[in-house]
């Protein structure tokens, strides 16, 4: 049996397929003398760094000025709370319990099954005072 890929035909065939290869990547002008691909590619280009200068201008110019805006609104709630607070104080022992609060169905699988996972101890004590001087 012969051997077909000798060393000379094994190089004749890597050469034609390399140059059938650029001939297949090889583009032609159309009769305006442009190349399509390379408008489409241009093209793209253009419209990307107009699209990055439009979200740029977004961001700078209508989300900064929102959020400055959105920050400033919730301060000034905050301070008119804050006033309101101070006029009409009520002190965490003249607060009311209400039975609707706190509600369990069942007990949490942890301690003593009436703290959640954050519970704030003094909290709990002053409501207990409460509760007592409410009995």
């Amino acid at each position: 049996m012969a051997n077909f890929l000798t060393p000379r035909f094994s190089s004749t065939l890597a050469a034609t397929r390399a140059s059938s290869f650029r001939r297949g990547l090889a583009t032609v002008a159309n009769s305006e003398g442009t190349v399509p691909f390379v408008a489409q590619r241009q093209a793209i280009k253009e419209h990307a760094a107009a699209t990055t200068r439009l979200w740029k201008n977004i961001t700078i110019y209508v989300c900064v000025p929102s959020l400055i805006l959105a920050t400033w609104n919730a301060y000034r709630i905050m301070k008119e709370h804050e006033k309101h607070e101070a006029h009409h104080h009520v002190s965490p022992e003249e607060r009311p319990l209400y039975p609707y609060m706190r509600l369990r169905n069942k007990p949490f699988p942890w301690g003593d099954g009436d703290h959640t996972l954050f519970h704030n101890p003094k909290q709990i004590i002053e409501e207990r005072t409460t509760m007592n001087k409410l009995m």
